[in-house]
Formats: structure tokens, C-alpha cells, sequence
């Protein structure tokens, strides 16, 4: 199998992957927070998103700014985070465990 074909099986299994926890975090309109921190309001959160939209975004980068929107209750986010380090690093058992952990926490709030 090419690395072009291992991409793409990687691509659509993130695809499927993100619709069936996308579908119970994007479905309703009262998640935790909606609305994006601001600089003022965390400026680590704030630090890690500029260096996540960098050129040399790491897929460290992107878990660590996984977490942190976890944390501060934005998964919506936090599901584009962990998908952007699954692209970087495929694979990653601990990429693939946060995705998971999501996965149950949406269910966990009936958004399935």
C-alpha cells in the first residue's frame, strides 16, 4: 500500500470518525460554551491557537490545544484539534484515545 493510499484510508477513517461524535457534538445549540474564549480570558488557549495555525503546527501542538478546549468545555473544538494531530501523526493511540473519550462524553450529554 502507497503513503497516498495510506492518507486516504486514514482521511475517510477521521471522516467517519468525526460524523459519529460530530453528529452529538454540532447538533445542538446548547453545548457548554459556545462562545470562543477570549485572549483576555486565557491567554495559554490563546498562545497555543497561534501556534497550532502556524506553518510548523505540530501534532503536539494540536493535542495540547485539544485538551485545553476540553478543558475549558469547548469540544466542538477540541474535536477539530484532535483530528488536525490525527492528520499529522496517524495512528497515535493517544490522538485515537481523546477521540474516544469525546465520543463518550458527547453520548454522556444525550447529543447522539
Amino acid at each position: 500500500m502507497s503513503h497516498k493510499d495510506t492518507v486516504v484510508i486514514l482521511g475517510l477513517c477521521v471522516a467517519s470518525l468525526c460524523g459519529f461524535i460530530g453528529v452529538g457534538i454540532w447538533s445542538t445549540a446548547d453545548s457548554v460554551a459556545t462562545a470562543p474564549l477570549s485572549a483576555q480570558d486565557d491567554p495559554a488557549l490563546d498562545a497555543l491557537e497561534k501556534s497550532a495555525q502556524s506553518p510548523s503546527g505540530t501534532a503536539s501542538t494540536f493535542k495540547q490545544l485539544g485538551a485545553a478546549y476540553i478543558a475549558s468545555g469547548r469540544l466542538r473544538e477540541a474535536v477539530s484539534a484532535y483530528i488536525s494531530a490525527s492528520a499529522l501523526a496517524p495512528g497515535d493511540p493517544e490522538i485515537q484515545r481523546a477521540l474516544i473519550t469525546l465520543q463518550a462524553m458527547a453520548e454522556a450529554r444525550g447529543r447522539h
